[in-house]
Formats: C-alpha cells, sequence, structure tokens
C-alpha cells in the first residue's frame, strides 16, 4: 500500500529518536487561539518502531481510554496500554495475534459482549485479526478471517450493516470493499468483496446519508492517475440486508488522489471531509439528505494534509475538523479548522506535535469532556498526545468518522 510503505520508507530515511514511555516530558502549557486551544503536546516513545497506526478505547470500563498500536514492520505484535487519565499510559501489553504486516488497527465491539476488542488489518495478505477484550484491560485469543481474492487489506470499519442487532465488519482492499457479516457468538459469515467504484481504495466510513436507519458506505479511491484516473468518493447505500448498491461516483479534482476521509453533520446534513495526495487543502463534499453529495469545496489545512478527523473542538455544537501534517523537517503540526456551522470552515490553527504525523485519533484522555487528540508520528516513532484546554461554554458531543468516538 503507497502511503503506508512511505511512511516507513520516510522514518527509515530519516532516522528516528525514540523517546522511551518513561522519558521526562515537557510542562503542559496552553497553545491557544482565540477560539481553540490545546495544551503543549505530550511526546512519548511509540512501543514499536515506526508505528503504521493507532486506536484508542476504553478497555477496561474505566471511562478512561487507552491506546493501541501497531506496525507494518513484520512480526512485530498489537501493543496496548491503558490510559491514567493524564494524558499518559500505563505499561504496554503485546498481544501477537496479528497479520505479516498490520497497517490498521481499530477498537471496536465485534462479539456484542460489551466489551472493547481489536480488528487489525494485514497490507501484505488478504485477511483481517480480531482478538477479543475480556472488559479488564487485556486481550485474548481471537480469529483470523480471510478476505479472498485480494493481495492486501487496509481500513476497517464496524456497524450492523444487515439489521440483525449483531456487529458487522466492511473494509477496503487493494481492489475493493469486503463485508463480513457478524453471526454471533464470535461467529462470522465468509467475506463477500465487490466494487468500490474506483481503483485503490483506502479510506472508508459507515453513515446514515439519505435518513432512512439503514448505514450506507462512504469511500475514498485514491486512482491510478492514469487515463485521467484521478479517484474519487464513492457512495454506496446500503439495502439493510448486509449489501449495497452500486457506488455513486464524487470526483474530487484533477491530481487530487483522495485517500483518508472523516464524516460530520456540518450543514444539518451527513457530509464527508476528504484529504487528497497533491493538495494543502481538505476537501467537504456536503449531505443533502438524500443519499447524494454536493460538489466538493476545498478549505486551506496545512501543509501536506494526511488523516482528517471530525468532532467539536471548541464546544460550540458545530462539528470541526482536524488533520495531520504530514512534513518534514520540524516543526510538525495538527491543524485544527473549526466549523461555521454552514458548511464552511475557518483557516486552520495549527499545534505542534512529532515528527511527521500520520493517523490521529480523538478521546477524551483525561477525562475532562472535551475531545483531545492522539498521533503516531512517523518521522521519529512517537505519539503525540494534545489535550483540548478551549474554554468550553457548554457539555460538547464529539462526532467521529471511522466506527467510533469519544
Amino acid at each position: 500500500m503507497k502511503h503506508a510503505i512511505l511512511i516507513v520508507g520516510l522514518a527509515l530515511v530519516l532516522g528516528a529518536t525514540v523517546l522511551l514511555a518513561g522519558d521526562a516530558v515537557a510542562p503542559v502549557t496552553p497553545e491557544t487561539s482565540a477560539l481553540v486551544s490545546f495544551a503543549k503536546a505530550i511526546n512519548v516513545g511509540s512501543p514499536l518502531l515506526y508505528p503504521s497506526s493507532l486506536a484508542a478505547g476504553d478497555l477496561n470500563h474505566s471511562g478512561i481510554p487507552g491506546l493501541a498500536v501497531v506496525s507494518v514492520n513484520n512480526s512485530v505484535p498489537l501493543v496496548y496500554a491503558l490510559g491514567k487519565g493524564d494524558g499518559r499510559f500505563g505499561a504496554w501489553r503485546q498481544d501477537r495475534n496479528v497479520g505479516y504486516a498490520p497497517g490498521f488497527v481499530l477498537l471496536a465491539d465485534v462479539d456484542g459482549d460489551g466489551n472493547l476488542d481489536a480488528i487489525t488489518t494485514d497490507i501484505l495478505a488478504g485477511d483481517l485479526n480480531v482478538t477479543f477484550g475480556d472488559g479488564e484491560g487485556h486481550l485474548y485469543g481471537g480469529k483470523r478471517l480471510l478476505v479472498g481474492g485480494v493481495q492486501s487489506t487496509y481500513i476497517v470499519a464496524v456497524a450492523d450493516v444487515n439489521g440483525d442487532g449483531v456487529s458487522d465488519i466492511v473494509g477496503t482492499t487493494n481492489s475493493g470493499i469486503f463485508v463480513i457479516l457478524g453471526k454471533g457468538s464470535r461467529r462470522f459469515a465468509k467475506a463477500v468483496t465487490f466494487g468500490s467504484g474506483g481503483q485503490s481504495p483506502y479510506g472508508i466510513a459507515v453513515g446514515d446519508l439519505n435518513h432512512d436507519g439503514i448505514p450506507d458506505l462512504i469511500v475514498a479511491n485514491y486512482g491510478t492517475e492514469q487515463n485521467g484516473d484521478y479517484g474519487n468518493v464513492a457512495v454506496l447505500l446500503g439495502k439493510g440486508n448486509g449489501s449495497f448498491d452500486p457506488p455513486v461516483r464524487y470526483p474530487i479534482g484533477k491530481y487530487e488522489d483522495p485517500f483518508w476521509l472523516a464524516l460530520g453533520d456540518f450543514n444539518g446534513n451527513l457530509g464527508v471531509a476528504v484529504t487528497t495526495q497533491n493538495s494543502n487543502a481538505v476537501h467537504v463534499l456536503l449531505g443533502r439528505g438524500d443519499g447524494t453529495l454536493s460538489p466538493p469545496r476545498s478549505f486551506p489545512a496545512g501543509l501536506d494534509p494526511f488523516d482528517v478527523v471530525s468532532a467539536d473542538f471548541n464546544g460550540d455544537g458545530i462539528p470541526d475538523l482536524a488533520v495531520t501534517n504530514y512534513s518534514n523537517p520540524k516543526p510538525c503540526h495538527v491543524s485544527v479548522m473549526l466549523g461555521n456551522g454552514d458548511g464552511t470552515f475557518q483557516p486552520p490553527v495549527q499545534f505542534r506535535v512529532g515528527v511527521s504525523p500520520a493517523q490521529l485519533v480523538v478521546a477524551d484522555f483525561n477525562h475532562d469532556g472535551k475531545p483531545d487528540i492522539a498521533t503516531i508520528n512517523g518521522g521519529d516513532s512517537t505519539i503525540s498526545i494534545l489535550l483540548n484546554a478551549t474554554p468550553f461554554p457548554t457539555p460538547s458531543h464529539a462526532h467521529r468518522g471511522r466506527g467510533f468516538g469519544l
């Protein structure tokens, strides 16, 4: 997979200054704008060299999220740690129920027992690995789920796509989309694969775009740039039985190459924000409420925006955006773009993190009711935690894509 390989390759070229989890951390001081503020990043060494993905979730029902981390380096485990409630984490634990090169990890309850499980994909094989949580902070056992006829699995989301009350798994591969229906009691149906509406799909999210109560799929197709194939965002409306309508394609622009995406209620309907390979912008396609999207509008997002999430970062009830600026040399940033409530966004406010931040996740790491941010940084093999220091007028509810929230 092009971008996962790029992250690791750049890290190898640049070298890594690995900090250990017990190293001293700089004092926490706010980095402030008029409307949104985060404390100075807490930077700690990643438990894995050149991490490829991280996930956040409450593994022990303490109300405090922990982290899980994987790396595409061969023969490395899934590692995870419980949160301490101050933006720091306890001892890292290992689980080796992963594939050859896990490129993505998601924490979600896939077996319906109320405990978070870990799902990892594999960029070198057509399978997933699911490790089950015991609700007390441990992951154990697991299943390997095959996705036949593909070479790589990339991003996954969890939702009940056939309305039977059991969680299902959807995701992207090197050649399309797969759906694995849950059957209960930790049993899963055989994976079903189908086209994504383009070439080289990567980002995927699940949401109800047409208000019919049935989950729909939204996919970022990177494209090939051959014969004008610059990729698209595709919408596949759900039928309610685990199958989907044919994809409807929405081009982003020439040489854009869509990659990551997030969903948000940007103007009263669920819409899509997407990052691309070749512009310093986030492209927003507003939802019309009937399953269709408006043409994309572009908003500045700092240098080399990579991953994107949506949450209400300043407590005004309006979804905002945050992106990692995958740039080097230092300084490197997360850019936060406050939403105006009409589908437009303010100029980015930047907060420093580690070198070449890639994926980011949103969770309330210090249990104060505000969405915080964590990033993995491929340039120095660190994890950065940005604690939200914005004075909230009222409690806020975060909006997340990729199937999970605060």
